[in-house]
């Protein structure tokens, strides 16, 4: 029999710096390389997730996740906190939807010189037209935020990148509406008195 022994508080001290320069000896239970947890469904950039952190701390330093081949949805099915998550940014659909309906409804733009009494309708649709641009830039932060948190949540590659080309339509979307403001911005100088 061995003399040996085995001190679970036995640390190995190297070179490195940071967090890498400790690290535990794994146990005689965890000594074979085929003993390995789960990988994290949390992107690289949000690893910490798990202990209740709300965010990325990269500072501009963005790691790209690696996608495992085959690929495979994870975490199947959602956890509840996950579910919650996701339903938080759905959310954000209904108002980007209610919003471009009612910029839509409302036509500022179509107002003109013979419009009479043109200012309250410019007004309330500068007003629409901020909240569409707000609705739009929320919900595509909210989904790609989701993407970048969760990065191997949809069922399939292509799913993914479906996903990804929703939130760039969304930026868009803002674009469009941030045009149409400025329009009725424009009116609305034309059509104040004194000016």
């Amino acid at each position: 029999m061995s003399q040996r022994g085995w001190d679970p508080n036995k640390k190995v001290i190297s070179g490195r710096r940071g967090s890498d320069a400790d690290y535990d000896i794994r146990s005689p239970q965890s000594s074979h390389v085929g003993v390995r947890p789960d990988p994290s469904y949390y992107g690289p950039n949000f690893l910490n997730s798990e202990q209740g952190r709300s965010s990325s701390f990269t500072y501009g330093d963005l790691k790209e996740p690696t996608m495992p081949d085959p690929y495979v949805k994870r975490p199947q099915p959602y956890p509840p906190e996950i579910e919650r998550q996701y339903e938080s940014y759905k959310a954000h659909e209904l108002e980007v939807k209610a919003a471009n309906a009612a910029l839509r409804t409302a036509n500022p733009t179509s107002v003109g010189r013979n419009t009479p009494n043109p200012l309250p309708r410019l007004i309330k649709g500068d007003k629409l037209a901020t909240d569409a641009i707000l609705a739009s830039n929320s919900f595509a932060a909210a989904r790609s935020g989701f993407d970048h948190k969760f990065p191997t949540a949809y069922d399939s590659l292509k799913k993914k990148n479906s996903h990804q080309v929703s939130a760039r339509d969304l930026i868009t979307t803002s674009v469009n509406a941030r045009k149409t403001r400025n329009e009725i911005r424009d009116k609305i100088e034309r059509f104040t008195p004194g000016r």
